[in-house]
């Protein structure tokens, strides 16, 4: 049995991780698996590289002028697929092919063609709309029928000269069509639910959520808080790329206002603007460390997360590994990353709701929640749970 997984990335990033824990566990399982990738960090083992940075410039380039992503690298597809004949390949599994490095159409024609398993994992919704990876904030719902007139047209990978969703919409139910043996496999229950209603509505769908290395993201010794100077404060950690969007503007200036003396909210990642923090507010910038983000979850009381729209939430999930609360917005599939008792989703849009949920878990303290956060994660979470699920598939195939 061979396993091609591709990937934008290998060894980084979110999926580019996630595809390195699945092959580590197919190797301890006994079975061949190579990822494709473009671009990679640290030890590589079994991977084949496409394309190189010209190609992909030359990709997105064309992308913009045609509105359609994933439609050029014509000569490095060919050459991955001359690759893959050296090979008796069982199954070809998809991850995130929207980084401009690869033709999508040429892979799921050379895998019609050779009758091969081809296995879909929806880490966003871009595999069954015409180009975008969400559309609920944009309150759009075309993917249903036809693309076309994209309200999106210039955000993710703009089209400047031609809007090509209908058409990308149109191909991939044509191409995954072909597919015989085609199995879609949903990162939360949301997604499989939104993608059954098209273009994998003949699919074998399953959910089979991400996982985290709980070994690693668990509660650490933590010196942030004399780090910045805030031993005795109530430490609320936030995702600078989330609060910052125009859209959740008013959530910021409510809690601008509304935050005290005893409290101190760090916001972390890259899109923070310094000039409108409070004096209650601290701009800990972009965080490059692993060892250093686990500190920083430890040392916080609880995380506000006003994410609007994910297939899922790592970071979520990373935080309360480390026994932090959380409390999210609910729409889309972050929701299925906290249950309600250790951690809450409230209403999107709602900074009444986070401000209030959020003053409950400081009432009861960090401690409280602690244990139930660290449970729930090792029950629902756990990477090597989670992703034998994986193998158990690639086996029934």
């Amino acid at each position: 049995m061979k396993i091609v997984q591709i990937n934008a990335n290998y060894g980084f990033g979110s999926t580019g991780i996630i595809v390195k824990d699945i092959q580590n566990l197919c190797i301890q399982n006994g079975i061949n698996c190579e990822v494709t990738y473009s671009a990679a960090k640290g030890p590589i083992r079994d991977a084949y590289q496409i394309g190189n940075p010209i190609c992909n410039k030359l990709h997105a380039l064309l992308s913009r002028i045609s509105g359609k992503q994933g439609y050029f690298s014509i000569m490095t597809t060919c050459r991955l697929l001359l690759h893959l004949n050296k090979h008796e390949v069982t199954a070809i599994h998809l991850h995130n092919l929207h980084s401009g490095y690869i033709n999508f159409p040429m892979i799921l024609h050379y895998a019609a063609k050779h009758d091969l398993s081809v296995i879909v994992t929806l880490h966003d919704c871009w595999f069954y709309t015409g180009g975008c990876s969400h559309y609920t904030s944009a309150k759009c719902n075309k993917w249903l029928k036809s693309c076309g007139n994209c309200p999106q047209r210039y955000q993710e990978t703009p089209a400047y000269l031609w809007d090509g969703s209908r058409q990308i919409l149109h191909d991939r139910q044509k191409l995954f069509k072909k597919i015989k043996k085609l199995y879609v496999v949903g990162v939360s229950r949301w997604i499989i639910d939104e993608a059954k209603q098209t273009v994998f509505k003949n699919a074998k769908c399953m959910v089979i959520h991400n996982g985290t290395n709980t070994n690693f993201f668990q509660p650490s010794i933590s010196h942030i808080r004399q780090k910045l100077g805030i031993e005795n404060k109530f430490v609320i950690l936030a995702p600078s790329n989330k609060w910052f969007l125009n859209v959740n503007r008013e959530t910021f200036n409510y809690f601008a206002t509304h935050l005290t003396d005893d409290m101190c909210m760090i916001f972390f990642g890259n899109g923070c603007i310094e000039s409108i923090l409070s004096k209650q507010m601290i701009n800990y910038g972009f965080i490059s460390s692993r060892e250093e983000i686990r500190d920083v979850y430890s040392a916080a009381d609880v995380m506000l997360n006003c994410t609007r729209e994910e297939s899922l939430s790592l970071l979520n999930i990373e935080v309360q590994a480390c026994g932090t609360p959380v409390v999210t917005y609910s729409n889309t599939g972050v929701k299925e990353t906290v249950d309600g008792i250790c951690s809450f989703a409230i209403k999107d849009g709602c900074p009444e709701a986070m401000w209030k949920a959020m003053m409950e878990i400081k009432a009861k303290g960090k401690s409280f929640f602690s244990h139930s956060c660290i449970s729930w994660v090792k029950k629902e979470f756990d990477k090597e749970k989670n992703y034998l699920e994986y193998i158990n598939l690639y086996k029934s195939i």
